[in-house]
């Protein structure tokens, strides 16, 4: 594993912002930099963070290892394979993010939004790495690229990003049950999906791709449906994942709920 810690070390030395303005880590969202200043106020425990998670991924266990290990032969080679990047500068809400750029992959955490409560004693970065690392896995099985149209991107981002989900959530995922709770939470992720693969509009296709994946955590309806229809089949990833992600959202609709 490689980490490059560059951009919040110029942020803890109080060089100038405009060093790290053009770095392409913040103008991969349209080819502008959406670079935002970082408050020096932050700098004390912005530092502490910096070491716990410098630590923490140099030890980096991913969750539910042998679930994810026998789904992605290839995840440890991944995990060396790639950069962790610890950065300031990011808007909200761009915490954690899976990058490419010039044929390298990395993953990005920006600390000052992951915030002072990450300096917890009980807090762990392994979860969400998991989750990016996972991304990556799946992208170079399954390429983004090949989702052209509404309903593929729609199939696409349930099914990499319920993947994501569950695997790096709970952290045993062998004692999931759905319980009343949790199929409450999946019904109203299904029932907006099932809107979602409804819609004609256009202009209201792009919300529904926007809000699919990002927003409030339950109300990411792609993400939410896919998590937990990949955690209430838990015993049938294999299958599920070898199927691919054409035609995924369907089996999310067509799954019955019954809280455990």
């Amino acid at each position: 594993m490689n980490i490059d810690d560059s951009i919040v070390m110029q942020y803890l030395a109080g060089e100038p912002s405009e060093r790290c303005r053009d770095a392409w880590v913040f103008r991969t969202f349209g080819g502008k930099s959406i670079f935002a200043e970082p408050n020096p106020r932050h700098k004390d425990w912005v530092a502490a963070l910096h070491q716990k998670l410098k630590r923490q991924l140099l030890d980096f266990t991913p969750r539910n290892r042998e679930t994810v290990t026998a789904l992605f032969p290839g995840f440890d080679a991944v995990t060396q394979d790639y950069t962790a990047m610890l950065v300031v500068g990011f808007p909200d809400p761009y915490d954690a993010m899976f990058l490419s750029h010039e044929g390298r992959d990395a993953v990005v955490f920006d600390l000052i939004q992951f915030s002072e409560t990450a300096l917890a004693p009980d807090y762990s970065c392994h979860r969400v790495l998991t989750h990016e690392l996972l991304h990556l896995c799946i992208q170079r099985e399954y390429p983004s690229e090949a989702a052209k149209t509404y309903a593929e991107n729609l199939d696409y981002i349930a099914f990499n990003e319920g993947f994501a989900h569950a695997l790096s959530y709970p952290e045993n995922l062998s004692a999931f049950a759905l319980d009343a709770q949790l199929a409450k939470k999946y019904l109203a992720a299904k029932t907006t999906l099932a809107a979602a693969c409804r819609e004609s509009s256009p202009e209201k296709q792009r919300v529904f791709l926007q809000t699919a994946d990002t927003g409030d955590y339950w109300e990411k309806f792609a993400s939410i449906s896919g998590k937990l229809y990949l955690l209430k089949h838990k015993n049938e990833l294999q299958g599920i994942y070898r199927a691919g992600w054409r035609g995924f959202c369907e089996k999310i609709l067509r799954d019955e709920v019954h809280p455990a």
